[in-house]
């Protein structure tokens, strides 16, 4: 009897070591993992549309999500993207979930989830309503196109704004991108950057950008110029772009007329606030 509460014994002390033992295991890998930041680089893998071209800029991606179309087929960028890239005045209230934005002659009141917005006082009821995505608020720009008068078109085929107006062509990352602009004549309106995918592999980012050959001429070798920049966030500053005196700044292959062609490109993109690239034709 005596044994047998011995062997008892010791098997319960077995299991309670064993019990401690993945209870410390688990507490280690949980708080072990790395906390995500809310960044681009967590869309690996995920094909990103391009809805937005700014004169010969297009705009790939804007924090903390890109621009995208919603359920009533509307495109909504964020709010900051107004004041960054357009020129624009800018507040956003916590409490209210309301914005107010001035932006050329006019001033501009919304809330999130309503479809009832106030231009320069005047009550309007889009079709669509303002939303919050990952603690940031996006707005319908087509309330901003129809109650100013900017520049723009709208390619349908494509399912493209290009915004033409200088008057809201300000952002610094635009100012950025011209400082390291070495080119000389190439031209735009060529080819459509359709969208991007991004993957990070052994330490480096790299953006995969999808171009199509807009017109009936097959593009020789070397005769695209496809040209990122990154405009990081406050937190970090600065930007980068994948410079064109690079030794492994490799030439673009042959795009066919029509067809497309997905052209890689190894860029820091932690922390981004915007990615903004070019897709033109060398002479």
């Amino acid at each position: 009897m005596r044994h047998l509460f011995k062997e008892w014994k010791n098997l319960w002390i077995y299991f309670l070591k064993l019990t401690i033992t993945v209870f410390v295991w688990i507490m280690i890998t949980i708080t072990s993992v790395p906390i995500v930041n809310a960044s681009i680089l967590s869309i690996s893998n995920d094909e990103v549309p391009i809805y937005i071209k700014m004169d010969k800029y297009f705009i790939l991606y804007t924090y903390p999500i890109a621009p995208f179309i919603d359920q009533q087929g509307r495109l909504l960028i964020p709010l900051r993207m107004i004041q960054d890239l357009m020129g624009g005045n800018v507040e956003y209230n916590h409490t209210t979930k309301t914005a107010s934005v001035e932006l050329l002659d006019s001033v501009f009141n919304l809330t999130i989830d309503s479809e009832i917005a106030y231009v320069n006082k005047n009550e309007v009821v889009m079709d669509t309503i303002p939303v919050l995505k990952q603690d940031s608020m996006f707005l319908p720009l087509r309330l901003f196109l129809d109650h100013t008068d900017i520049d723009y078109n709208w390619d349908l085929s494509l399912k493209l704004l290009h915004i033409t107006d200088e008057r809201v062509l300000v952002g610094n990352i635009f100012k950025s991108f011209d400082l390291h602009d070495l080119t000389e004549n190439h031209i735009d309106g060529n080819f459509h950057l359709q969208s991007y995918k991004i993957f990070n592999s052994k330490g480096l980012s790299y953006l995969n950008v999808k171009v199509k050959n807009l017109t009936t001429e097959n593009v020789l070798e070397g005769k695209t110029d496809i040209q990122p920049l990154v405009y990081f966030r406050a937190t970090r500053g600065g930007y980068s772009v994948d410079s064109y005196i690079r030794p492994n700044n490799k030439d673009v292959q042959e795009i066919k007329a029509g067809e497309t062609l997905w052209v890689n490109k190894t860029i820091d993109l932690d922390d981004a606030a915007y990615i903004i690239s070019v897709g033109r034709r060398v002479p």
